[in-house]
């Protein structure tokens, strides 16, 4: 299977390392899934900059996201977990819904959607679970 690169979102920062913090969440009886993870690094010494993204299914196709380890996800897939560098993949893309996989270090989140938003940018968070919080407090 070859991974093929999701470009319609921000780029994942993969330097020094990855992380993405994520909340499912259901306001006024509308699935939804809200992704923060780092986009942008400046220097080494400069904190990361963190994008949120939410993501929503319809009627017809709910939204439905999976998180487990990225060597057990690999694995399932019979990939070597060596080959591939964290990022944002799209493993299936129809008309009517995408299947994207956010893969970082130690985890990959798999996600069926039917659209997407790509939200706020926010700089000099500690850690994405500090950026998510930041933009839902």
């Amino acid at each position: 299977m070859i991974l093929k690169t999701f470009a319609e979102l921000p780029a994942l920062e993969t330097e020094p390392g990855t992380d993405c913090t994520f909340i499912g969440h259901n306001p006024s009886g509308e699935s939804l899934l809200t992704v923060a993870y780092a986009t942008k690094r400046d220097f080494l010494s400069v904190p990361k900059t963190y994008t949120l993204v939410q993501f929503k299914g319809d009627k017809n196709i709910p939204l439905e996201f999976h998180s487990v380890s990225r060597q057990d996800y690999l694995e399932q897939l019979e990939l070597s977990n060596s080959w591939f560098k964290a990022g944002l993949y799209e493993l299936e893309k129809t008309k009517d819904y995408t299947i994207l996989l956010l893969l970082t270090n130690d985890r990959a989140l798999e996600i069926i959607f039917t659209d997407f938003q790509v939200g706020e940018e926010v700089y000099h968070s500690a850690d994405s679970q500090a950026a998510l919080l930041q933009h839902i407090g």
